[in-house]
């Protein structure tokens, strides 16, 4: 009985150990690409999303980005620099006219040209339902930069690079 307490007791120590050390050592990498999900499940909406739940994804998209983050687009009310809180309301009403929409990041290439800074070109795509029936299928290929601060990875700066054909 005392035998099996300990085989127990230090079973879990290795596990907690082993969590820790994942979760604590994570590569700048990884990081970066917890950051693209994180905007992807944010920028995703469901098709029972009430207002409230709207309202809190799009407060934290802002969270993801710089203070400030240049965002280089085909679409000239999106281009220009954006405080978090505008960035915030721009992914507010991009999102509104959707009753349904995913949107996906891959093929991540990161490449670290500084300590603190990355560069990432990824493919984006956005798909969904309008309100009123239409149908959104867009695929784009977009460098994003990034920074570190406070061990948190932040976009800083935003480009289309492409509209990708299908």
């Amino acid at each position: 009985m005392v035998r099996s307490k300990h085989v127990t007791l230090t079973l879990f120590v290795v596990v907690v150990g082993i969590l820790a050390g994942v979760y604590c050592f994570q590569t700048e990498g990884k990081k970066i690409k917890k950051q693209f999900k994180l905007l992807s499940k944010r920028a995703s909406k469901d098709h029972d999303e009430n207002n409230f739940t709207m309202a809190g994804k799009a407060r934290s998209i802002g969270t993801l980005f710089a203070k400030n983050c240049t965002i280089d687009a085909h679409i000239a009310s999106l281009s220009g620099s954006h405080t978090r809180q505008e960035i915030s309301g721009l992914a507010a009403r991009a999102r509104l006219p959707f009753s349904r929409l995913s949107v996906r990041f891959y093929d991540l290439h990161i490449e670290f040209s500084e300590e603190k800074t990355a560069r990432v070109t990824v493919t984006a795509q956005a798909s969904g339902t309008l309100k009123r029936g239409d149908v959104l299928d867009d695929t784009l290929e977009i460098e994003c930069s990034l920074r570190k601060s406070d061990d948190k990875w932040l976009f800083t700066a935003i480009e289309v690079v492409e509209v990708l054909e299908k």
